[in-house]
């Protein structure tokens, strides 16, 4: 297929994806008018877009619904991305080949890496991931757009959803992403250069800044040699195109799709997400028109409408501050306000109930922190329940967003040589990146509550000494572990398993050694008792000392023993211990 063909398909394509797209814009464009007028792209592309240059927001009457969607995506950023603590963790698949200290501080490293480059401000992901969280959770769909960067290795762009056509998979999974755009002459020759059309030249000569319309087409390759070399076999392929010009710019590929499409949910058969501001949407058209209604009947009330006799008065009626209105003398008539009965309370209270379901609708009940001051237990509790809730709803957005987005940033960095040195006999392939987010962990806390709990039962058994073995049935050190993996501790912090090892056994020659001494010690007291006692005349050490054979270690231990515990008293005396003098038995 030549380049003329190429472009024809490509622009066939595309219209074919308006055209599943065209039912879904009024809703979209409807949302947007209500509840975050900048995020109106559905208006058309071109040079008469009629949103440039107006705020758009004519047909608000109440900021709740933007309000709560803006605190939705703020705390989709706190939850899922938050810049202040690890959300991702890069493990080996091989548990054995994890373990050594090597692969642990690689590992940390790497990790480290990662998060420096999501936090730095040149890639503008902490902008662009909270445009994508106000995107997903009003519109329903968001597009992110991850690309290699020269300069800061990876770059991050949330585009928006009026520029983006999408295609699923047989697996519901979007592959393919026709994204139609605009960027002006001059920016489409640095781009590009010699490759424009003709026309985009003489536009940048004479009118720079007039735009060029850019369609970017990702879609999977069908006709590729896996085994080949080169960015015509990668799996995606990657085209621009003119598409006034019907003129090829680039074609190229990737290795990943590099766009991220999440869909908030998505109801079977349907390609485009549906979020709460769909849901929202209702409520909002009503609560704007009660809003516009009370703005009415309070400015009647304030100003309400006169009623002025057809005779009788000379000139206009004068209803503003200090006016005039004269009428004849000696008549009767007189402006009489029409009479307005509005009951603005009960108008409050039903806008106060529509108010409060659209922040139920954006989760401002599992997201709020207003309340009563409980203790630090009972707060951590609390967090974990409001995680498990919305364990559920937010686990599309870890599926068709972060764990595709980590893993894209993990291998652009890997090709690009910004990650350690892998340690010997480790090789990409057993990597293993994984989402780690506080809604994960607080999952994940139900092991840990087991485990405590279980503990917690079994200490009045167990006691101090452990008298029955009970903790011989567990296996304290995998359940030390697997409770630092379900806190997220980080992997340097645990020592290897052999060097655990190493380190019990130069404990235990130590306390040997200790032992040594001690009863070294002892055997040189028992020696002076020796030489102190009457050896002249038949005792109990002479005794001992005969049948030992003069065994002295054997007789400190025997004597420790003895000296160690309580001797009981015979016929109400207490009886001599060891190193006493001991009388003759006859």
């Amino acid at each position: 297929m030549d380049k003329t063909e190429l472009a024809q398909s490509l622009l066939t394509r595309l219209k074919g994806l308006e055209e599943f797209r065209q039912p879904w814009v009024s809703s979209w464009q409807e949302m947007t008018e209500y509840m975050l007028p900048r995020k109106n792209s559905f208006t058309g592309i071109g040079l008469n877009n009629s949103m440039r240059g107006r705020t758009g927001d004519e047909r608000i009457f109440d900021s709740t619904p933007m309000h709560a969607l803006e605190l939705l995506a703020s705390s989709l950023g706190g939850l899922l991305t938050n810049p202040a603590m690890p959300w991702f963790d890069i493990s080996v698949k091989d548990r054995d080949m994890g373990d050594s200290r090597e692969v642990r501080t690689f590992l940390q490293q790497a990790r480290e890496r990662m998060i420096s480059l999501f936090n730095a401000e040149d890639t503008g992901f902490q902008t662009h991931v909270h445009e994508l969280y106000l995107d997903v959770a009003l519109l329903g769909t968001a597009v992110m757009y991850v690309e290699s960067d020269p300069e800061t290795v990876v770059r991050f762009s949330t585009r928006p959803l009026g520029e983006v056509h999408v295609a699923e998979s047989m697996r519901g999974m979007v592959d393919t992403v026709y994204r139609r755009y605009e960027i002006s002459a001059r920016q489409a020759i640095r781009e590009w250069g010699a490759s424009c059309s003709d026309e985009t030249k003489r536009k940048a000569e004479d009118k720079p800044e007039e735009k060029v319309e850019i369609l970017h087409a990702v879609f999977p390759r069908t006709d590729r040699d896996p085994f080949a070399i080169g960015a015509a076999h990668f799996p995606y392929a990657s085209i621009y195109l003119e598409t006034r010009a019907s003129h090829i710019l680039e074609e190229s590929g990737y290795l990943e799709l590099p766009y991220m499409v999440p869909r908030w949910a998505k109801a079977a058969g349907e390609t485009y997400g549906r979020g709460p501001g769909q849901t929202a949407l209702s409520d909002t058209r009503v609560l704007n028109a009660m809003g516009r209604t009370a703005l009415m009947a309070a400015e009647k009330m304030s100003d309400p409408p006169l009623m002025v006799p057809d005779d009788g008065f000379l000139g206009p009626v004068r209803s503003g501050p200090g006016g005039l209105s004269y009428y004849r003398g000696g008549s009767t008539d007189r402006i009489e306000a029409l009479p307005i009965r509005v009951d603005l309370r009960a108008t409050e209270d039903m806008m106060t109930q529509r108010r409060e379901s659209i922040r139920r609708i954006f989760l401002g009940d599992q997201l709020s922190q207003e309340g009563p001051a409980v203790t630090a237990t009972e707060a951590v509790i609390r967090q974990s329940e409001k995680m498990r809730v919305l364990g559920p709803v937010l686990g599309r957005l870890q599926t068709e967003l972060l764990s595709p987005l980590i893993k894209r940033v993990f291998r652009i960095m890997l090709r690009a040589g910004a990650l350690p040195g892998f340690p010997q006999g480790l090789e990409p392939e057993d990597l293993e990146v994984r989402y780690t987010s506080p809604v994960a962990r607080a999952q994940k806390q139900y092991e840990a509550q087991g485990l405590a709990q279980t503990m917690e039962y079994l200490a009045p058994l167990v006691g101090s000494s452990d008298a029955f073995g009970i903790m011989d049935n567990f296996d304290t050190d995998r359940m030390a572990r697997h409770v630092a993996e379900l806190f997220g501790t980080p992997s340097d912090y645990i020592k290897p398993e052999k060097d655990v090892e190493v380190s019990r056994g130069q404990k235990s020659q130590a306390m040997a050694g200790a032992q040594t001494t001690s009863t070294i010690a002892n055997a040189a007291a028992i020696a002076k008792t020796l030489t102190e006692a009457h050896t002249d005349r038949p005792n109990l050490l002479t005794d001992l000392w005969k049948m030992l054979g003069g065994d002295m270690g054997t007789i400190s231990n025997l004597l420790q023993g003895q000296t160690n515990q309580s001797v009981p008293p015979e016929n109400g005396m207490p009886r001599q211990t060891a190193e006493a003098e001991v009388p003759d038995a006859g």
